[in-house]
C-alpha cells in the first residue's frame, strides 16, 4: 500500500512518541511516499528546533520516495483546493499538497493534523 507522510508523521517518528512507534510500522511496511512541500515544512522546524535537518533528510531520502510538482499536479490542484476550502476553511495549501499527492498516487495519507479528520484517505495517529 502507497502511503504518504505528512509533517506531522515524520515529527512523531523523529521525536520518538508513542505515535512515531506507529509511524515507525508503517515506515517498514509500506511504499512511503513524502511530499517535497514535507520537506520544507521540516526544515523550517528543524531550524525552530536545533535539529539537525541534513540527518533527518538523509534518512526521509533513503526511506521514502520524494515527490515534487509536476503539470498533471498543478492542473488538478487549483479545483481540489476550492473544493477542501469548502469542507476545511483553515486547511493549508500545504495541507492540499499533501492531499493531491495522495490522489494522485492512489495512496493513504499517514497524519495527526486536525485538518485531514474528514478526508477519507487519511489515517489519523491518535
Amino acid at each position: 500500500m502507497a502511503i504518504v507522510f505528512d509533517t506531522y508523521a515524520w515529527i512523531e517518528y523523529f521525536n520518538a512518541t508513542k505515535k512515531g512507534v506507529v509511524v515507525k510500522n508503517y515506515l517498514e511496511e509500506d511504499d512511503v511516499i513524502t511530499p517535497a512541500i514535507v520537506l520544507l515544512e521540516l526544515s523550517y522546524r528543524a531550524d525552530q528546533e536545533g535539529w539537525n535537518f541534513n540527518q533527518y533528510l538523509s534518512f526521509i531520502k533513503a526511506n521514502s520516495k520524494i515527490i515534487g510538482i509536476n503539470e498533471k499536479f498543478i492542473l488538478t490542484f487549483g479545483k481540489l483546493y476550492n473544493e477542501m476550502k469548502k469542507q476545511v476553511r483553515d486547511i493549508s495549501l500545504a495541507d492540499i499538497v499533501v492531499i493531491n499527492t495522495a490522489i494522485l498516487h492512489d495512496a493513504q495519507i499517514l497524519t495527526g493534523d486536525e485538518h485531514f479528520k474528514k478526508i477519507n484517505r487519511a489515517i489519523m495517529l491518535e
